[in-house]
């Protein structure tokens, strides 16, 4: 999904606050320092979670990728280990 930023000052958080957390329901809006630099993002607890979550997902993914490409390469050991000996324990142990 891609969103549209809305722009706008950073002075405007003083004066308009709830229409700027109102856009960041919608979308990420970019706050703006004088000169037109960004000085910040808002956007929605929803959005944040998304974004991590997705975030968290590469990684993993990445790091899927990294170990076959590392045993390709003849550059990682995989090490066995009995699984019945960790399913045996009980949680909190």
């Amino acid at each position: 999904m891609h969103y549209v930023p809305v722009i706008a000052p950073i002075s405007d958080m003083r004066v308009r606050a709830g229409e700027i957390v109102a856009a960041a329901r919608r979308g990420p809006v970019i706050m703006i320092e004088k000169g037109s630099r960004p000085a910040l993002v808002v956007i929605s607890p929803e959005r944040w979670d998304a974004l991590m979550e997705r975030l968290e997902l590469l990684e993993d993914a990445v790091a899927v990728y990294q170990t076959r490409l590392n045993q390709a390469a003849g550059q990682s050991k995989v090490v066995p280990f009995d699984l019945a000996e960790y399913a045996s324990e009980a949680p909190g142990e």
